[in-house]
């Protein structure tokens, strides 16, 4: 065989593969469209069917949906794979429609769409975890994995709503807006709220102070802090707090959590050890109440933008504090 003839058959072979694979440098496509309705009705059809490496098609880089349909698991964030598994194969339950008031313009469009309420049951989930590990139950707060999976277990199917989707066609391809205040109510409309949770961080801050063990846990919606434990270890060698006193006080953190909404607050003793939880939902707490009162240390105030509280301010004061922190889940690019 001469050198030539070698060549093409080479060419051939790989001509002979790259169709095999469905098309070299090819992948998922999407289905024509002339319209951004049309391209849009295609998007939630895909997510529909399960066709998740489609209806990636359709999304913007940047878009943090990028890492709940990841082309390989345990690429994006390794400990949310069994989480954004769970959720890809409920979210089929959507139903949708081109509301009445049908499309605008070029790139815009009504659609009315029902999905399970994701975000609600999470949120439901995680007050009662931290309730949990307020009472003494260990990690339930910290395993935001175990209580986002009970949560998207717990979802019941929500009202039909009805937001705008906005659809650019760009390179012969439609891309559905995600950065807009509506382009966020249309990704939460199809997602029954998870996508508030793509971008989901623990943080986790730790230092020692007097012989004090300090742990503070914060779950954050991106930079918002939306809840945390701050748990205080220390040693009763001397036993003066006896089963009785800590049945006394935790009586008496009961009533006061009572008469402050978003809080929880609860002590536990272990041999020696002591172990102190206070719980602060800020979605529903009155932060600069819970400051006035002195619930709250006042440092949090500085660390407040629009009335949310900054993750990264947060953390940064306490780093200069002398704390150790860890966050996670760790991202990975999403593609």
């Amino acid at each position: 065989m001469n050198y030539l003839h070698k060549i093409k058959t080479l060419c051939a072979l790989i001509l002979a593969l790259c169709l095999t694979l469905a098309g070299c440098g090819g992948g998922p496509k999407q289905e024509a469209a002339d319209s951004a309705e049309e391209a849009t009705v295609h998007f939630l059809t895909n997510l529909q069917n399960g066709e998740f490496d489609q209806a990636k098609t359709y999304l913007d880089e940047g878009n943090p949906l990028l890492t709940v349909f990841p082309v390989a698991e345990g690429e994006a964030a390794p400990e949310l794979d069994a989480v954004y598994r769970q959720f890809r194969e409920k979210m089929s339950g959507l139903t949708f429609r081109v509301a009445d008031e049908g499309a605008v313009g070029n790139s815009m469009v009504y659609i009315a769409a029902t999905q399970y309420d994701f975000r609600s049951a999470i949120n439901e989930a995680m007050l009662v975890a931290m309730e949990a590990q307020c009472q003494g139950d260990g990690d339930a707060f910290a395993d935001y994995a175990g209580w986002m999976s009970q949560g998207i277990a717990n979802a019941t199917m929500g009202e039909e709503s009805t937001v705008r989707a906005m659809a650019v066609d760009k390179k012969g391809g439609y891309i559905i807006d995600h950065r807009g205040y509506t382009d966020h109510d249309f990704m939460n409309l199809f997602t029954g709220g998870f996508y508030d949770y793509t971008d989901f961080q623990m943080a986790v801050c730790t230092n020692t102070v007097d012989g004090v063990e300090h742990t503070y846990y914060f779950a954050a919606l991106g930079d918002e802090i939306i809840a945390c434990i701050e748990e205080l270890t220390e040693s009763d060698e001397n036993g003066e707090l006896d089963a009785d006193t800590i049945a006394g006080l935790n009586e008496f953190y009961a009533q006061a959590a009572q008469q402050t909404p978003g809080m929880y607050m609860g002590i536990t003793k272990d041999g020696s050890q002591v172990v102190t939880h206070v719980g602060i939902d800020f979605q529903t707490a009155d932060q600069n109440a819970l400051v006035n009162s002195g619930m709250v240390s006042g440092s949090y105030q500085g660390n407040m933008s629009d009335g949310r509280l900054s993750l990264s301010a947060t953390v940064s004061e306490f780093e200069k504090s002398g704390m150790t922190y860890t966050i996670t889940p760790v991202y990975g690019p999403a593609e």
